[in-house]
């Protein structure tokens, strides 16, 4: 094992790291209902899918 064995492991990771954990973020905005006020280009409120006062 040469000294820049380490190194290299762990720069592997860091650039596997960061990706991933983007991707983990992303898929729990979609996924995830955490109640907030979501709004889109225009700046207008995103409604829910369906009508209020269904439930």
């Amino acid at each position: 094992m040469i000294a820049d064995t380490p190194l290299l492991i762990a720069g592997i990771g860091i650039m596997l790291a960061v990706p991933l954990t983007f991707m983990f973020a992303n898929w729990v905005r979609k996924n995830v209902d955490h109640g907030e006020m979501r709004f889109g280009p225009d700046g207008k409120a995103i409604e829910d899918e369906r009508p209020r006062g269904e439930d």
